[in-house]
C-alpha cells in the first residue's frame, strides 16, 4: 500500500507543466476593463473600456503552501529530506498557474458578448498527514522507525488539466447618468486533459520501518486512487500522442455574475460585483482508471508493505490476496466536479487618480470529496494609482493556506506585469506564496 502511495506521487510530480485556475488579483480589478473583468465576472463585460477588446494572451503563475519558505530552500537546499520533522500540523499546497489565449469581447449597446479559450489545471496537496509523510521520508533513508498513522478525515493529492472555450454574454438591465445594473453569464465547453487523485480516508495504522523491511499493523481506513492510464501504456497510445482526447468535450461549466455601478460625473465613482463560479462538471474519459480500498489488519497481524512490486495491477493481485485488502475498481466514467466559487468584490474611486478595491471569494464545494476540486478561500485589498493610461497596483492577499502576502503589479494600457507577493517575500523570511503575472490586450472603438 506505501508503494501505492509513492507511485500517486510520481503520477502526479510526472504530470508536466501545470497550469491552473487562477485569478488575476489586482488587475481584475483595474480601472481599465478588459476580458480579464468579464472572467472573473461575466457581467462585467457589459462595462469593456473598449467597444471592442481583443486579450492577446496572459498567463499567471503561483505557488501557496503552509511549510517551506523560499529563505528555507536557500538556506537548506537539502530540506526536503527532512521536510516533515518539525510540522505538526497538516501539510497543505497549492500550485496554480493560468493560460488565457485569444479573447475578443464587444459591445452592442444594451448587450454585450465574448469568446475566450483558456487552459487550467490544479496541483494541490490537501491536508497531508505529517506523520505519514515522515514515516515515508524515514524509510527511504533506511532508518528505523515506528509511526502511528491517525487520519480522522480524507486528505489529498490532486492534479487535474483541462481547457475551457467560453462564450459570454451579458446585458445592462439599468442604465442611467447615476446608475448601471448589469448581468452576465459564461457557458464554457469543458475539454478534459488528464486527471490523477489519491485519497486517504478515516485511516489509522501502525508503520515499522527497519533496514530490512517495512511493515503495516493494526490498521483501518480506505483509500481513494484515480488516474490517467495513458501514462502506462507501452503499446503507443500514450499522454503525449493526445492530451486533448481529440478535443471532444467532456462537460460544460458556467459562472454567473451580476454587476453593479455608481457614477459621479459620468465615471464610475463605485463598482461592485457578485459572481458564482465554475458550476458543473466534466468526464474524464474511458483512459480514466479508479480504484477504491479498503484495509482491514488486526492488530498483532503484519503485512510487509515492501513486499510489494510490479505495475499497478500486479500490485493490486498482491493486496486482494493477503486477505487484508478488498478493491473495488470503478469503470463507470469518473466526472470531476469544478473548484466552484461564491466571489464579491467592491472597487471604490473617490478621485480621479486613486483607487482602492476589496476582493472576497469563499470556495463553496468540501475539497475532502475526492472528486472535487479544490479552490482557496482568500480575500486581497487592492490600493491603486491611476495616471491616464498607468496604473500602479498593490494587492495585499489573505489566503488560506500561505496567510499574508503583499506584492506590485504594472499597468499601462492593455501590458500589465505584477506579483501579489514580491514586496513581502523581499522583506520577510517566512513568506510562503511565489508567483508573477503577466498579460497584453487591445482594445478599439468607443
Amino acid at each position: 500500500m506505501k508503494k501505492v502511495l509513492i507511485l500517486s506521487f510520481l503520477l502526479i510530480i510526472s504530470s508536466g507543466v501545470l497550469v491552473a485556475q487562477q485569478n488575476y488579483f489586482g488587475v481584475q480589478n483595474s480601472k481599465r476593463k478588459g476580458m480579464i473583468n468579464a472572467m472573473m465576472n461575466p457581467a462585467e463585460i457589459n462595462n469593456l473600456t473598449k467597444k471592442v477588446e481583443v486579450s492577446l494572451f496572459s498567463f499567471n503563475v503561483g505557488l501557496d503552501n503552509n511549510t517551506l519558505s523560499l529563505q528555507d530552500i536557500i538556506d537548506d537546499p537539502d530540506v526536503f529530506e527532512n521536510i516533515f520533522d518539525d510540522i505538526d500540523k497538516p501539510v497543505n499546497l497549492r500550485t496554480d498557474v493560468s493560460i488565457l489565449g485569444p479573447a475578443v469581447g464587444l459591445r452592442f449597446k444594451q448587450w454585450s458578448f465574448g469568446l475566450t479559450t483558456e487552459v487550467k489545471a490544479k496541483a494541490d496537496i490537501i491536508n497531508f498527514n505529517p506523520d505519514l509523510g515522515s514515516s515515508i521520508v524515514n524509510n527511504s533513508n533506511g532508518n528505523d522507525n515506528q509511526t502511528i498513522i491517525n487520519i480522522p478525515k480524507n486528505q489529498r493529492i490532486n492534479a487535474v488539466g483541462w481547457m475551457e472555450v467560453g462564450f459570454l454574454a451579458g446585458r445592462k438591465i439599468l442604465d442611467t447618468d447615476f446608475h448601471t445594473l448589469s448581468v452576465g453569464a459564461n457557458f464554457k465547453l469543458l475539454f478534459p486533459g488528464s486527471y490523477a487523485n489519491l485519497g486517504i480516508d478515516k485511516f489509522q495504522a501502525t508503520i515499522i520501518d527497519s533496514q530490512d523491511e517495512t511493515t503495516i499493523t493494526n490498521a483501518q481506513g480506505s483509500l481513494n486512487l484515480s488516474y490517467d492510464e495513458r501514462w502506462e501504456n507501452e503499446d503507443g497510445n500514450n499522454i503525449e500522442d493526445n492530451l486533448w482526447r481529440d478535443f471532444s468535450p467532456g462537460g460544460l461549466g458556467v459562472d454567473l455574475g451580476v454587476n453593479y455601478m455608481l457614477k459621479k460625473d459620468d465615471k464610475p465613482f463605485l463598482n461592485a460585483g457578485l459572481t458564482i463560479k465554475n458550476l458543473g462538471s466534466m468526464g474524464m474519459g474511458s483512459n480514466q482508471q479508479q480504484r477504491n480500498y479498503t484495509v482491514n489488519i488486526p492488530e498483532n497481524e503484519y503485512f510487509r508493505i515492501d513486499n510489494l512490486d510490479g505495475n499497478i495491477d500486479e500490485i493490486n493481485e498482491q493486496l486482494v490476496a493477503s486477505g487484508y485488502f478488498t478493491i473495488n475498481n470503478n469503470d463507470s466514467d469518473v466526472r470531476v466536479n469544478l473548484p466552484r466559487t461564491l466571489a464579491t468584490y467592491v472597487e471604490f474611486s473617490p478621485v480621479k487618480s486613486f483607487q482602492i478595491s476589496l476582493y472576497a471569494q469563499k470556495r463553496i464545494s468540501d475539497e475532502n470529496i475526492n472528486t472535487n476540486l479544490s479552490a482557496a478561500d482568500l480575500i486581497v485589498l487592492t490600493p491603486r494609482l491611476v495616471l491616464g493610461k498607468f496604473e500602479m497596483y498593490s494587492p495585499w492577499m489573505k489566503h488560506q493556506v500561505s496567510n499574508l502576502t503583499g506584492g506590485l503589479g504594472f499597468q499601462y494600457g492593455g501590458f500589465f506585469i505584477g506579483s501579489h507577493s514580491i514586496i513581502t517575500g523581499l522583506m520577510q523570511n517566512n513568506s510562503r506564496r511565489a508567483d508573477i503575472h503577466m498579460g497584453l490586450s487591445w482594445g478599439f472603438g468607443s
